[in-house]
């Protein structure tokens, strides 16, 4: 569950993954891997994984998720990074769950506002009998489909919710399990025991955690009844913003390269948002991406699919995703993937 980070300023909402700047900042600091090879062919820049202001898109969560695990060598990295994301990283939701009554109140929380937390993957709070003991099953879905993004994923979000539990409680809260489907040896779970004071279940079909309902009805030190509805309003709010903001970036998305070799200018776009150049540029800053930014990713994305699934040559991918000549495409090809176009097609 990547973590994403809200400003201090409530009206723009800027988000951004919190969790991934972490690992970036891990890899090159004790892997040597720098935060350029780690954007590369991501649609990312440097700048969006070192300042706290800007939004990344799904895609490139994504695929910087995907970058790190190629890059990454250390097994625990993903549980290490999870130990930091705190309460103070839930922003306004840690608010609200600081004010329920009980843990139990707190966990439908996390899981009714998961966006505030993380905008791809998602999660569900079921019901659950384990052994003598009626449990809360908080199922988490990664974002990644890539196995090795997935499980540093995993583990990040599991060592987060500990953590977060702990805090919220003033003491150390023990779950019921916790299911993985990740392999490894028990040498490899050797961190996750240390966290986790519960039976670990490997090779799983799910990534699951169990909480008994003894420990959810744990009271909270310092519930605040009288605010909780304004926590909750605030919770809304955010999501709503925040819901508005991806639906716009995912309608620009949309409507670029609608037809082969026709890419809409920005004004040609403002035009059929019904607002001015300025405003649409504006909004799309607000939201953390630019136009050129947001066509580049288009392009870069079908320009892979159609070197991978047909034989069209590179002049005539060039023009149909609008560049002037074979010349241009291939080397805004390379800046996105630092190779040209038949390396990349060879290598797939």
């Amino acid at each position: 569950m990547p973590l994403i980070e809200r400003t201090n300023s409530p009206s723009q909402q800027l988000l951004n993954n919190y969790e991934l700047r972490l690992m970036s900042q891990l890899l090159e600091r004790e892997q040597g891997i720098s935060p350029a090879q780690i954007v590369e062919g991501t649609g990312a820049t440097e700048r969006l994984l070192r300042e706290t202001a800007q939004l990344l898109t799904t895609e490139q969560e994504l695929a910087l998720y995907t970058r790190l695990a190629r890059f990454n060598r250390d097994p625990f990295l993903g549980i290490r990074v999870g130990e930091r994301i705190n309460l103070p990283n839930y922003g306004i939701l840690a608010s609200a769950m600081m004010a329920a009554y009980n843990l139990g109140e707190a966990l439908e929380l996390l899981a009714e506002f998961a966006p505030l937390v993380s905008w791809a993957s998602h999660s569900q709070l079921t019901a659950e009998r384990y052994g003598e003991e009626d449990c809360a099953c908080l199922t988490i879905f990664p974002t990644a489909t890539d196995p090795a993004a997935a499980e540093l994923e995993i583990d990040s979000t599991f060592a987060s919710i500990q953590v977060v539990f702990n805090e919220l409680s003033a003491k150390p809260v023990q779950f019921a399990l916790l299911d993985m489907t990740r392999t490894g040896s028990a040498d490899s779970l050797s961190y996750h025991r240390r966290l986790f004071a519960c039976p670990l279940r490997t090779r799983r079909k799910r990534n699951a955690l169990l909480i008994a309902q003894s420990v959810l009805n744990t009271h909270l030190p310092h519930p605040q009844p009288e605010h909780q509805k304004l926590f909750r309003d605030l919770c809304q709010q955010s999501t709503r913003v925040l819901t508005e903001k991806r639906g716009l970036v995912a309608a620009v998305r949309n409507r670029l390269l609608e037809e082969d070799g026709r890419v809409p200018s920005l004004e040609q776009l403002a035009q059929q948002f019904d607002v001015s150049a300025r405003t649409l540029r504006r909004q799309l800053r607000a939201a953390g991406v630019t136009f050129q930014s947001l066509l580049d990713e288009s392009r870069y994305r079908e320009s892979k699919r159609y070197l991978a699934s047909t034989d069209m040559t590179v002049e005539a991918i060039g023009r149909r995703l609008g560049y002037a000549d074979a010349r241009s495409f291939r080397t805004a090809f390379r800046r996105w993937s630092g190779q040209t176009p038949l390396e990349h097609r060879k290598a797939q």
